[in-house]
């Protein structure tokens, strides 16, 4: 699956509505937005799959196909 721009911008724009009336603590706040879009980033990345055809070389020639997941920790 490819990176969806409008899916990771409405995580972002949800984010931002859940902090933006904090009054009390704004540090809080940054530290939750900051935390947040990372997860958002993080679980995008993890949407891709990379579609490779060479590079790779095994003894009968080289190696093509797809990675359908990526480890991110």
């Amino acid at each position: 699956m490819a990176l969806n721009k409008d899916r990771l911008k409405n995580k972002i724009i949800a984010t931002m509505q859940q902090i933006r009336t904090e009054e009390d603590n704004p540090e809080q706040s940054m530290e939750k937005f900051a935390d947040e879009l990372a997860l958002a980033i993080v679980e995008e990345i993890k949407q891709i799959t990379i579609n490779y055809t060479s590079g790779l070389m095994a003894p009968n020639g080289a190696v093509t196909g797809s990675l359908d997941s990526v480890m991110i920790e």
